[in-house]
C-alpha cells in the first residue's frame, strides 16, 4: 500500500466552508471501484483548499498513484467537490 499525498485548490468563487473535507472524502468514495485499490482516505482543510492522503494499494508507487489521479478526476468532476482542482496536476 502507497501513500498518495495532493493538495486541491478551491477554484470557486464561493466563500470558504468547513465542509471542504468531507465533501472531498465523501466524493472519493462514492466513486471508488474496486480497481481503485483504495484503502483509505485522509483530508483536512487547509488555507484555500484540501490536504488529501490517499491510501491505495498497488504494485509500485507509480501505479499508486495513476490509480489515485483517475479516481480523484472522476471524484472531481460533479457534485460539491467539483469547486476543487488539483494544485499540481501529473
Amino acid at each position: 500500500m502507497f501513500a498518495v499525498h495532493l493538495t486541491l485548490l478551491d477554484v470557486s468563487a464561493a466563500p470558504a466552508v468547513e465542509a471542504g473535507p468531507a465533501d472531498v472524502q465523501g466524493a472519493l468514495w462514492a466513486r471508488a471501484v474496486p480497481g481503485d485499490g483504495l484503502e483509505h482516505v485522509r483530508a483536512r482543510a487547509l488555507p484555500g483548499g484540501v490536504g488529501v492522503v490517499l491510501y491505495v494499494r498497488a504494485p509500485d508507487r507509480e501505479a499508486a498513484e495513476l490509480r489515485a489521479y483517475a479516481l480523484l478526476r472522476r471524484a472531481l468532476a460533479e457534485g460539491p467537490a467539483r469547486r476543487f482542482t488539483v494544485a499540481a496536476p501529473p
